[in-house]
C-alpha cells in the first residue's frame, strides 16, 4: 500500500468525482479531504484483515476489491466485489467494531482512504448524510441476502442462471448485455462454485442459445427462458427433464444435483440386502442340533 503525494485540493476534487459523495455538500467534502489520502494498492494487497480494527473508510477510485471470509480449508467465501464508486468499512466504523472479513485487491487499484474519526464526525453533523449511509448499508445487506439465497441452490445451473438475471436491467428486457465485473475465479467463489464448474455451465447455456459468451462479455439472448430455469428450484428431481424442455438440448448430469441421482448414488453405496434362506443360517458353535424323525 502506497500513499500518493496529492494535495488536499486534488483530493477534494477527487471526492466530488466519486459517485459515493455526489450528494454530499461541498463544505463537508472539504473537511473530509483534510483527513483523507489517496493510496495505490497492488494486486493481492490488503486493506483489511479479519478481527482487526479499521482506521479508514475506503472508497474505490479505480480497480476492484474482493471482500471475503477465510475458511478453514484454505478456501474463501466471497461476500462482495467492490468496484469504482463503492466502499468498504462503513459498518465496522459506525459500530466501532473489528472487521469481520478480509479485503484484498483483485487487481491494481486506487482508493480514497478517509480517516474514521473524520468520517464519523461528519455523519454526526448531518442527519441527511447519516440517512444516506444507512440506505447504502441496508442495500448492501439486501444484496447479501439475495446472494445467500442463490448459494443455497443445490444446482450449479440454478446459481449461474440466477446470477445472470441479477444483471437484467428490467423485467421487460428479454435480452441484455453486461460485462462480468470480476474474474471468473472471483465470481465462482461468490457463487460457491469452482471456476471450472462456472465455465462449464456458461458453456452449456451458450450452446443452448440462452446466452452468448465472449470472454468477459455476456449477452443474455432469452431472459424469459433463462428465468424459467430459476423457477425450478422446488423441482430438483425433474431438473434434467425440465431444462431439456426449455432448451431442447440435453444437459450433462454433472451439472445437476437431483433426487434421482442422489438415490442412485445411495443405492450404489448401500446395495439392497439379499434375503437369506433358512438353510443359509450358520450353525452356532457349541449348540447340538436337533435330530430329525428320519434319523
Amino acid at each position: 500500500m502506497k500513499k500518493l503525494p496529492i494535495s488536499p485540493a486534488r483530493i477534494s476534487e477527487t471526492l466530488r468525482r466519486v459517485s459515493y459523495f455526489q450528494s454530499w455538500p461541498g463544505v463537508a467534502l472539504e473537511r473530509l479531504a483534510a483527513g483523507s489520502k489517496i493510496i495505490t494498492l497492488p494486486k493481492h494487497g490488503a486493506i483489511a484483515q479479519k478481527n482487526e480494527r479499521l482506521e479508514f473508510l475506503y472508497v474505490v477510485v479505480s480497480g476492484l476489491i474482493r471482500v471475503f471470509l477465510p475458511l478453514p480449508n484454505n478456501t474463501e467465501r466471497v461476500l462482495s466485489l467492490v468496484g469504482p464508486g463503492e466502499s468498504v468499512g462503513e459498518a465496522s466504523l459506525v459500530l466501532n467494531e473489528v472487521c469481520p472479513y478480509h479485503a484484498v485487491a483483485s487487481k491494481d487499484s486506487h482508493l480514497l482512504a478517509i480517516d474514521a474519526i473524520v468520517f464519523r464526525r461528519e455523519l454526526s453533523k448531518d442527519i441527511a448524510l447519516t440517512q444516506q449511509v444507512l440506505e447504502l448499508v441496508s442495500r448492501r445487506y439486501m444484496e447479501n441476502l439475495r446472494d445467500t439465497e442463490i448459494c443455497a441452490q443445490r444446482s450449479s445451473v440454478l446459481r449461474v442462471a440466477s446470477y445472470l438475471l441479477q444483471h437484467r436491467p428490467s423485467p421487460e428486457d428479454n435480452s441484455f448485455t453486461f460485462q462480468l465485473p470480476a474474474r471468473k475465479q472471483d465470481i465462482a467463489a461468490k457463487l460457491g462454485l469452482t471456476q471450472e464448474t462456472l465455465s462449464r455451465v456458461l458453456g452449456v447455456l451458450d450452446k443452448q442459445g440462452l446466452i452468448h459468451v465472449n470472454a468477459g462479455l455476456i449477452r443474455v439472448e432469452d431472459a424469459p427462458r433463462l428465468a424459467q430455469i430459476t423457477t425450478m428450484k422446488n423441482h430438483k428431481s425433474d431438473m434434467a427433464t425440465n431444462l431439456t424442455e426449455v432448451s431442447n438440448v440435453p444437459v450433462p448430469t454433472a451439472l445437476l444435483v437431483g433426487k434421482h441421482r442422489a438415490r442412485s448414488m445411495a443405492a450404489t453405496r448401500n446395495p439392497l440386502p439379499i434375503p437369506r434362506s433358512p438353510l443359509m443360517n450358520p450353525i452356532e458353535v457349541g449348540q447340538p442340533q436337533a435330530m430329525s424323525s428320519a434319523e
